[in-house]
């Protein structure tokens, strides 16, 4: 019996913010076994604060804050690889998505094919199973 992986869409680090109208349901899926965050969500997490205008200090405090949130329990997975690339370009290309959610469908794809977001987007792609935001009670 293998041990399911499944990893986090960045959608899931934003809700952790206690003013998230989602909040709840992300503490909820912090509970969830062996949920990983992959890079990936983490380098969009990092992109949209950037693109919102906060500065490299903020982006830091808030990579630190999103750290301590995870603890020992929550493992960040490492998934950029030459591969990763080429399946996020085909996923775009042929569901459509966005660069950054099919980087992270990519790398739910490479780990397990399990992805935790309420985004129902995710559901066209073929292999992947969505899990809403507090789905792992």
């Amino acid at each position: 019996m293998s041990v399911k992986l499944p990893v986090a869409d960045t959608e899931l680090l934003f809700a952790l913010n206690p003013k998230d109208r989602r909040h709840e349901k992300a503490l909820a899926t912090l509970s969830m076994r062996n949920l990983k965050v992959p890079d990936t969500a983490l380098f969009e997490f990092q992109a949209v604060l950037r693109a919102r205008g906060r500065k490299a200090a903020e982006v830091a405090r808030a990579m630190a804050a999103l750290k301590q949130v995870f603890g020992r329990k929550i493992k960040e997975a490492a998934t950029i690889t030459t591969k990763l690339f080429m399946m996020q370009a085909e996923i775009e290309e042929k569901y459509g998505l966005s660069y950054f959610d099919s980087l992270v469908e990519a790398s739910a794809l490479m780990l397990d094919g399990i992805v935790v977001s309420d985004d129902k987007a995710f559901d066209r792609v073929e292999g992947l199973r969505r899990v809403p935001l507090g789905g792992g009670k």
